[in-house]
């Protein structure tokens, strides 16, 4: 696998990432829990350090399935987030707000409720 350094980080990304927008079911008919942890642990066991979720992906359950299969494994992967879309409030926004505020504090809090 090849890798590159993201930025000046000193974190170095594989040039395939996983992407988990399918894992979160939403628009597939749903998802095998099993299934998805299984094609995550493949792709790190060939090298894949990068997974790509965002909490919109399944309306958060991506990010579930993302932590569940890389619990014990965190020192070896990146992840990979986004935030920008809520679909939790009745108006529907499509920036993200934070306690009110313009922010992506969010991420965080997901982050750690997840992973």
């Amino acid at each position: 696998m090849i890798y590159r350094e993201i930025g000046k980080s000193g974190l170095n990304a594989s040039v395939i990432a996983f992407g988990a927008w399918a894992i979160g079911g939403w628009m597939w008919g749903g998802s095998d829990e099993k299934d998805s942890i299984d094609a995550i642990y493949a792709a790190i066991d060939n090298g894949i350090n990068l997974i790509d979720t965002a909490p919109a992906y399944g309306f958060g359950y991506s990010e579930e399935i993302v932590g569940k299969a890389v619990k014990g494994k965190r020192d070896k992967v990146l992840i990979a987030t986004k935030c920008g879309l809520r679909w939790d409030l009745e108006k529907g926004e499509f920036f993200f707000l934070y306690d009110g505020k313009r922010s992506c504090g969010r991420i965080d809090s997901r982050s750690d409720e997840n992973l």
